[in-house]
């Protein structure tokens, strides 16, 4: 053999042993690559609690909440001893696994009055709000605020509550959890199976239901119609149909009024808050009174009160005396008194549950999570080119408080305006961060380096803004630690608000600032404005 020829061998031998070695190290990294695209732009991501169990199912897809050959079906929607029945029983051995039937995010995971367990999530789907129900449930895996996907496993079936078997109890909820399920099983028996590819198109998901018929009785379950004039037994049943059980219960008449006529004379409904001190039950409240008040005249509303702050319809919001307790004060319930129109249902035409709001959802469409690093940079195109570099500069002072708040603080304070078109308010507020005098004088610094400390800087303004915020979290958070003051529906409201009415006020009511109505009108509406206007500035990811 000669050289040339035995060269040419070799390098034959390795094109064909190194060839396929690089094609199949260019398809694996390939693949990975593929993996890390789809984990840096899903909604999921690591750690998100997706298990061997889960039997995904493309985004968009609606499903069985559980494998069909593993349930019977027992129990339909409708009538059953004597109450409605507002889903679908599916019986199956305890353990069996339930999934989630969309993408969505958990509402509710947890004890629940009649289902010992449930688990309740929320779905953006064709661009309307629609939860689906799982009750009776033995464990679950997700929590509150946690997003989830079609196909993961959510909870196992159970025999918890008020059951005579080991069963799923599934339903479904066009607008909304607390606004009128529909017959569930035409969707289950059109959804794939867990695992299953759809033949078709996603399934539909249907529509919202037609308005409830508002001459329709209050159901005994409920609340009690008994002694109502004709607008509280209309504004009863609204509610019922409004927020289902989400209400306690419904009262109304009684034979003492104690402080006013209205309920002795029937004109009056009291809707109760179960969990009433948490930061769902003050949700609820507000989101009821937000409700009626939209819709005032249709119910012939006088007024509405709720946590110790009386609305009256076409007038301004103003805090009431102490009367001593939680009920007398408004705490426990909302209390709507109406004008009444009389006890003759004959002449009064009761028509549709009006719209309007009251059915908030705290869940996010656009697939942005609560957790770590969420907000800490700013979505691109949010705020003005300006302001970003020191937004996420002042955002990165303390963890507390992070870009994304106070982008949306700047927002709601002035606009993000700046010099000449940012007026001194007529509080003496000024700049872009509003300072007070007395404030800036302890805040303002040089940031920008340009030689002077000036309240409409951008650098200036947002970097005292950062700064002052970080002292007040701090501040606040070292109350809550020595139980000074409580949060209960989180910190970041009391920081908004030390920063609107002053630490002091946070302090002095052990809590979100009460006891005086510039509480009521600027400074919840400031803080819950923010708090909903936060999560647009957030990125997806790091920059």
């Amino acid at each position: 053999m000669n050289s040339k020829g035995g060269t040419g061998l070799i390098a034959l031998i390795l094109a064909l042993t190194l060839i396929p070695f690089f094609l199949i190290l260019v398809l694996v990294m390939g693949i990975q690559d593929e993996q890390d695209r789809r984990a840096g732009t899903s909604c999921l991501g690591p750690g998100s609690g997706l298990g061997s169990g889960d039997k995904l199912a493309p985004m968009g897809s609606f499903i069985k909440p559980v494998d069909p050959s593993t349930v019977t079906f027992t129990s339909g929607f409708g009538q059953r001893w004597g109450t409605e029945h507002q889903g679908i029983d599916l019986a199956g051995a305890i353990g069996t696994p339930i999934y989630a039937s969309a993408d969505g995010v958990v509402r509710h995971a947890g004890p629940a009055s009649g289902f010992g367990q449930w688990v309740v999530l929320d779905h953006v789907i064709d661009g309307q709000l629609v939860s689906t129900v799982y009750g009776h449930i033995d464990t679950y895996t997700v929590a509150v605020g946690e997003q989830v996907r079609a196909g993961q496993q959510i909870a196992t079936v159970g025999n918890r509550g008020e059951s005579t078997g080991p069963h799923l109890h599934w339903e479904v909820w066009p607008g909304g959890w607390g606004t009128a399920a529909v017959d569930p099983l035409p969707y289950y028996d059109s959804a794939p199976a867990p695992g299953q590819t759809p033949a078709g198109p996603p399934t539909a998901v249907p529509s919202a239901p037609p308005e409830g018929n508002l001459a329709q009785p209050l159901p005994p379950s409920a609340g009690s119609e008994q002694g109502l004039q004709v607008d509280a037994k209309k504004l009863a049943r609204a509610a019922h149909l409004k927020f289902g059980d989400r209400i306690a219960s419904i009262g109304g008449w009684r034979a003492d009024g104690g402080y006013a006529s209205d309920h002795t004379e029937g004109r009056a409904v009291d809707l109760m808050i179960a969990n009433y001190r948490s930061g769902d039950g003050v949700a609820l409240g507000d989101e009821i009174t937000d409700y009626v008040l939209a819709n005032a005249e249709f119910f012939n509303v006088e007024y509405v009160i709720w946590r110790q702050t009386y609305y009256p319809v076409g007038g301004a919001p103003s805090l009431m005396e102490d009367r001593g307790s939680e009920t007398e004060n408004h705490y426990d319930h909302v209390h709507i008194s109406v004008h009444g129109q009389g006890t003759d249902e004959r002449v009064v035409s009761w028509g549709s549950l009006p719209g309007g709001s009251g059915n908030a959802t705290t869940m996010a469409a656009d697939c942005l999570i609560s957790g770590d690093g969420v907000g800490d940079y700013l979505a691109d195109g949010t705020v003005p080119d300006e302001y970003a570099v020191w937004i996420e500069r002042a955002g990165s002072i303390c963890p507390q408080i992070r870009p994304s708040l106070l982008a949306a603080q700047l927002a709601a304070e002035n606009g993000f305006r700046h010099g000449d078109s940012a007026p001194v308010s007529v509080t003496g507020a000024m700049g872009p961060a509003q300072f007070m005098p007395g404030t800036w004088a302890s805040y303002g610094r040089d940031y920008d380096g340009d030689g002077r400390v000036d309240v409409n800087s951008i650098g200036d303004a947002v970097m005292a803004q950062g700064h002052y915020m970080c002292t007040i979290a701090a501040t606040i958070d070292g109350w809550i630690d020595d139980g000074t003051v409580s949060a209960p529906n989180g910190r970041t409201e009391l920081y908004l608000a030390g920063y609107n009415a002053g630490e002091g006020a946070v302090l002095n009511s052990g809590g979100f600032p009460t006891g005086h109505t510039d509480y009521v009108v600027q400074t919840r509406p400031y803080a819950d404005k923010i708090i909903a206007a936060e999560p647009q500035y957030r990125a997806m990811s790091n920059q």
